[in-house]
């Protein structure tokens, strides 16, 4: 199943080693025995990562993850050099006059609560920096690529996926985890496994449905029968793929899990993947209130472990979502 090859591909290296050193320890053993050892042990691990390549390779193609554009790939590079260049960054992304504009709308938009103008990527990237605006332009891109072609109609995901990115960039305001422009991209994109799914299998829709009825893991369960997968799991591909931030990328794939939020959580992740996770549970719930889908299933398992990351007394946690859902409203009526 993907989900054990993404696994699979984290750890590959964690479990060579431990598999070396516990084999290896309390041996006499002369320089030669080692040195051989040593190099079995690697040709393994070489052997099985390229074999686990392979293999996420075909779940690419299984899955028609859109190919990654030329511009994330030149940016991707830029960034990588040691004197990233701010005015070579803003000429690759203003080649495409419709991504900058989409970039400077979001920059300036009440969601990112900047209170300043901007007049130019460059001063995006000031703002900002590199990598807030790079998850901003691969975010701009994925929404465009995923509502391309002649697959299913998408309105009633974007809509929810855009009210729960304005609500995680809120709760990032007044909540300290993680940046608004992170929570954003996160609230919009935590489910794109899920368009991805639509367009492999007709009959997903029918599978969402159910599965929104579940509660906690009972959802990933019912994908996972259905369809030898979870929509986690195949964000967790396109995310990579796109190239989009470790942090996002971690957050994808375990939004799901609300047990990382524990703190004595035997998988406990990074603490800004936690406080996506925890936001993003938040603004999923608020979100289904404001446009009343009501696909309540995940707030009852997540509530409890949000509330207790995040150091919210029950009472606080219900003014906090009457506020959202307030401003909400208003917003709606301006």
């Amino acid at each position: 199943m993907l989900w054990r090859v993404v696994y699979y591909l984290w750890h590959i290296g964690g479990h060579v080693a431990a598999w070396y050193g516990s084999h290896a320890a309390g041996r006499e053993t002369d320089g030669l025995t080692r040195f051989s050892v040593g190099c079995l042990s690697r040709q393994a691990a070489d052997n099985k990562k390229m074999n686990a390549i392979s293999d996420l390779d075909a779940q690419i193609k299984r899955f028609d993850v859109p190919p990654c554009p030329a511009v994330v790939s030149e940016l991707q590079a830029e960034l990588r050099r040691d004197n990233a260049n701010a005015a070579r960054v803003a000429r690759l992304i203003s080649r495409d006059v419709g991504l900058a504009g989409a970039v400077m709308r979001l920059v300036k938009s009440p969601a990112f609560g900047s209170g300043r103008e901007v007049g130019s990527i460059d001063e995006a990237l000031r703002i900002l920096g590199f990598g807030r605006v790079f998850d901003l332009v691969v975010g701009e891109l994925l929404k465009k690529s995923l509502s391309a072609g002649d697959g299913p109609r998408l309105d009633r995901y974007w809509d929810s996926a855009a009210c729960c990115a304005e609500v995680c960039a809120e709760l990032a305001s007044r909540l300290p985890g993680t940046t608004r422009e992170t929570a954003y991209c996160f609230g919009l994109f935590h489910d794109c496994g899920i368009p991805l799914l639509m367009r492999r299998f007709p009959d997903y829709r029918t599978t969402l449905q159910t599965a929104n009825a579940e509660s906690g893991a009972g959802l990933l369960a019912v994908e996972e029968a259905q369809h030898g997968t979870s929509h986690p799991v195949v964000g967790y591909l396109l995310a990579r793929t796109w190239g989009l931030s470790e942090t996002l990328c971690e957050a994808i794939r375990a939004h799901h899990n609300y047990e990382v939020l524990d703190p004595q959580a035997p998988a406990r992740l990074p603490d800004e993947v936690c406080a996506l996770i925890a936001l993003c549970a938040i603004a999923e719930h608020v979100a289904s209130i404001h446009l009343r889908t009501r696909e309540e299933g995940q707030w009852p398992a997540a509530r409890c472990r949000v509330q207790a990351f995040l150091g919210l007394a029950e009472d606080e946690m219900n003014d906090l979502i009457d506020d959202l859902l307030h401003d909400l409203q208003l917003a709606s009526a301006a």
